[in-house]
């Protein structure tokens, strides 16, 4: 197990609470508009495609557990800042294509049940988009921070 210095605790609870709390949040309260233009599943759909969906998020997530899990021992044997660098774009590289491979996996679940395929290149937000009021370059590498 991983052991944290005094100052890490604090901020590691922190997070904890905020993931958890939002997490808590997004189970009770009423379900967000769809995103995008792309077709909205019915009733009778989402029952049909939901056990195939509640697999494909179960294997997704723990896909995604392992490549943190791999990112993790890769972070901790790095021994220099490039080879930081290397385990952390090898992460990256890895969670872009596990999200991939999922959106693939329940493109196939859809065209299977003759549902029509959602457009998930029209996503919202995305890189450099940061939270309102953030200075221009917000998120991006290189870019302002907010610091106060």
């Amino acid at each position: 197990m991983a052991r944290f210095s005094s100052w890490q605790r604090p901020l590691i609870a922190s997070a904890l609470v905020l993931g958890l709390g939002s997490a808590v949040q997004a189970q009770t309260s009423a379900p967000l508009q769809p995103r995008g233009d792309g077709p909205r599943l019915t009733e009778a759909q989402r029952q049909k495609v939901f056990p195939e969906t509640r697999t494909l998020a179960v294997q997704d997530h723990r896909a995604r557990i392992a490549i943190l899990q791999q990112g993790e021992r890769c972070i901790s044997a790095a021994t220099s800042g490039d080879g930081l660098r290397t385990c952390m774009r090898q992460e990256r590289d890895a969670m872009q294509n596990q999200r991939q491979q999922h959106r693939d996996a329940l493109r196939q679940v859809f065209q299977r049940n003759g549902i029509a395929v959602p457009d998930w290149s029209k996503r919202q937000g995305g890189r450099g988009v940061g939270p309102a009021g953030a200075p221009e370059g917000w998120g991006q590498p290189g870019g302002a921070l907010p610091l106060r």
